[in-house]
């Protein structure tokens, strides 16, 4: 398998529901925030992700947030979802997702990660050997260093949206 490539693809976390995670027999989510969950510089979740991270909880999904971010950031939007969160988390090393996996307390095969950036998120859960899903990015403004990453990743998202196995949807 590719570092590159995810396990899954979908345009939104919203579009992953406790069936969709009940057929793939997962029970805990390592989820990403920056472009995932809200834009990155948004400090709060909007009312869409509180109703989705409610729901999973109520269908009991364990989840936990694992962010690039510093601290204050990651602390502050972890609090209005009432999730632990790691900070600094270092993807695509296996620093914060070691971690997470251990927090979460399950097999790795029961875990998945969610997450907006191929050259993070899923290099990082490839390298665990992690199943993953690939969210379409959110937000506006953008630094200089994740519009070169956007720029390289255009095509490899072109082959992973062109691979109908790989799309969430088709699980349902």
């Amino acid at each position: 398998m590719s570092l590159l490539i995810p396990t899954y693809f979908t345009k939104h976390v919203s579009d992953i529901n406790p069936k969709i995670l009940q057929k793939l027999n997962i029970k805990g989510i390592i989820l990403d925030i920056d472009d995932t969950l809200a834009p990155h510089k948004c400090s709060v979740p909007n009312e869409e992700a509180l109703k989705w991270i409610k729901h999973l909880k109520e269908n009991d999904i364990n989840l936990i947030l694992v962010s690039n971010n510093f601290k204050n950031r990651v602390s502050k939007f972890a609090k209005k979802l009432d999730l632990p969160y790691i900070y600094m988390g270092l993807k695509p090393l296996s620093y914060g997702i070691k971690k997470a996996v251990k927090y979460l307390n399950l097999p790795q095969e029961e875990i998945i990660l969610v997450g907006d950036q191929i050259f993070t998120d899923i290099i990082g859960a490839n390298f665990l050997k992690l199943k993953s899903i690939l969210v379409d990015p959110i937000g506006g403004k953008k630094t200089t260093l994740l519009k070169i990453k956007r720029f390289f990743e255009k095509s490899i998202r072109k082959k992973i949206k062109n691979n109908k196995k790989l799309n969430l949807n088709s699980i349902i």
